[in-house]
Formats: C-alpha cells, structure tokens, sequence
C-alpha cells in the first residue's frame, strides 16, 4: 500500500514537474511527463483505461507511438504495450 502510494505521489509529482518546464528549450519536461505517467498508469487503472480510449481516438498518433516504440526506453515501450488498444480488450 505505501509502495503504491509513493508511486502514485512521485507520478503527480513528475507530471506536474514536467508540465511546468516544458517551455524550456530542452526537452526534459516532455521526459518527466513520460515518465510520470508510465508510473502512475502501473498504479492507476482509470488512467490506464483512459489512455486506451484516447488512443482508439487517435488512431494515427497511435499508430506513430506503435512504430516508435523500438527506438524508446524500456519503461515507455511498457508504456505502449499497456495501452495499446489492439492488445488490450475494452
């Protein structure tokens, strides 16, 4: 419960990190909001669902984020195979 707590908290924490510097001219506002959201999608199942659903959506950026997955860290390929709408049933 507390391992659980802790992600869900450093995952807001990350994402609203990355939010805030994201207009800078280095993209690490963009890896902090990946990042955050890969942890809380692994503690969140609505938010897993909900990212499912915006990808049915979107199909093109789905199908993008698909053909990126080889060249991306470990954690985000996890990240596209979780919410994949192909592979997940809804």
């Amino acid at each position: 419960m507390i391992k659980r707590s802790a992600k869900f908290a450093l995952g807001i924490l990350l994402l609203i990190a990355g939010i805030i510097i994201t207009p800078l001219p280095i993209p690490l506002g963009l890896i902090s909001i990946l990042m955050g959201l890969s942890l809380l999608i692994s503690v969140a199942p609505p938010l897993r669902n909900w990212l499912i659903l915006l990808r049915k959506k979107f199909t093109t950026a789905s199908l993008t984020l698909t053909r990126l997955r080889q060249h991306l860290p470990r954690f985000l390929q996890h990240v596209i195979d979780e919410t994949d709408p192909d592979k997940t049933k809804q």
